[in-house]
């Protein structure tokens, strides 16, 4: 009888082996995920090529192009999103060589190269959208002309031209899905490591499924889903391992830093649908669609400062993969939360109640994000300090931390009723917490 437990116990240890072995042997099976985003929005590739250095130094892991093929000429940074020619890569940003240059540059300095395509409509410039005959393109490859002027209308959704003018592909077609995958397969063969794809839900699923089967398991994907409906965003995430736009998470988040608004709504917003589950979102403050003159600018568009500590609490949660908009890169708050982002990712995140930190700490001004026993993120939207003489620290462990904005030292310690306390704050013996008006503040413990 023992002879033959042993027997089994030998034949599912070997299984089990032998399919840890095949997650070893074929690891690119596995999703991709990116770790900080850099938008180099409407960046030429040779400016971002020489960047290089200083994004890595930044933090960040993953650089997002402007789309690079042959589109509208105009220099302004829509015409990049107005293509014309999917197989010719050339334009304001730079052509073919550029961009391969960037790549390989990029990959020396280990950072990877994520591409902005579109798959749902062509240009509106000279007699195209008359005639519809584009390079590699005739009129039976577009939907009949129908103004998209009903976004409930699943139909029109699909099938209608975005502003009336932009001629919208039949995307069910199996020769517009052959040209998608080989402009994939032209970017691909370029080194490129993902793509983020554009008006994602202006095109059914049923295309994803099929044109992106050919991309790697490795490069990540993510897709730009417009909506504060997370149901909307859920009809394509998961479509080999596709990720989308968090703008429920965005609609959330300028509500939350408000005048008047409530900083705890951030501590599980998915669980009144206020974000997407953090496995498949691309979190975020800013894009080029919510600045001045963005798409969805009046909608989205709320105080700077409090886009930068909104920034603070995409970067220091573990839920989703963060995008940092060009203009915002350079910020301290950033560049901090970018490294704290790096050094804790492996970490889980709590919440921490203000009330268990010190007294007036649970309040809609306050949130103290700690990422295991490592690290903690605390961000203050008021116009005041909260500087307590005595604040406790459950759930960190004992030793000192450093601050990556301000570069101060804080502390920790067990107190004679063996509860743990911030002990020195800013290389004083001085205990308690100073957190400053309208800042973020990121400490990661110290070896």
């Amino acid at each position: 009888m023992l002879q033959k437990l042993s027997f089994y116990f030998d034949s599912w240890l070997n299984l089990v082996i032998a399919f840890c072995l095949s997650f070893l042997i074929i690891g690119h099976t596995l999703p991709a995920k990116a770790d900080v985003i850099y938008q180099a929005f409407d960046q030429p590739f040779q400016e971002i090529e020489n960047q290089l250095p200083q994004l890595k130094a930044d933090g960040f892991t993953y650089i997002q192009i402007s789309p690079p093929q042959k589109s509208h000429p105009s220099e302004a940074w829509w015409g990049r999103y107005q293509p014309i020619d999917f197989a010719v890569i050339e334009g304001p940003l730079g052509n073919k060589e550029q961009l391969k240059s960037l790549i390989n540059k990029a990959h020396q300095e280990d950072l990877k190269i994520l591409v902005d395509v579109i798959f749902n409509h062509m240009a509106n410039y000279g007699d195209y959208p008359n005639t519809l005959n584009y390079p590699h393109y005739s009129p039976q490859d577009f939907h009949p002309k129908t103004c998209m002027d009903n976004d409930q209308d699943p139909y029109v959704l699909t099938h209608g031209w975005l502003s009336c003018n932009l001629p919208d592909l039949n995307t069910e077609s199996k020769y517009v899905r052959k040209e998608a995958k080989n402009y994939l397969n032209l970017l691909l063969d370029l080194g490129v490591d993902g793509f983020r794809i554009d008006t994602v839900k202006h095109v059914e699923p049923e295309f994803f499924e099929e044109v992106l089967a050919i991309v790697p398991a490795d490069k990540y994907v993510y897709g730009e889903v417009l909506s504060g409906n997370p149901d909307e965003s859920y009809l394509y995430t998961g479509i080999h391992g596709l990720d989308s736009t968090d703008y429920p998470l965005l609609g959330t988040l300028k509500k939350a830093f408000s005048l008047g608004g409530d900083l705890r709504s951030l501590i599980d917003p998915v669980s009144f649908r206020g974000a997407l589950r953090g496995s498949e979102a691309v979190t975020f403050a800013k894009t080029h669609d919510t600045i001045p003159g963005g798409e969805s600018y009046d909608f989205y568009g709320f105080d700077e400062r409090d886009q930068m500590l909104a920034n603070a609490y995409v970067l220091a949660r573990q839920d989703g993969t963060p995008l940092i908009f060009r203009d915002d890169a350079n910020d301290p708050i950033v560049q901090a939360g970018s490294h704290f982002h790096e050094q804790l990712l492996p970490q889980p995140q709590y919440f921490r109640n203000g009330k268990e930190i010190a007294q007036g700490g649970d309040s809609p001004n306050l949130l103290f994000i700690e990422r295991g026993d490592q690290g903690i993120a605390m961000v203050n939207k008021a116009g005041e300090a909260f500087a307590p003489t005595v604040a406790k620290m459950p759930g960190l462990a004992e030793g000192c931390y450093e601050e990556l904005v301000n570069d101060l030292t804080m502390c920790i310690g067990v107190g004679d009723d063996g509860q743990k306390y911030v002990s020195q704050w800013n290389s004083t013996d001085k205990g308690g917490l100073d957190i400053p008006p309208r800042s973020a503040l990121f400490f990661v413990k110290q070896d």
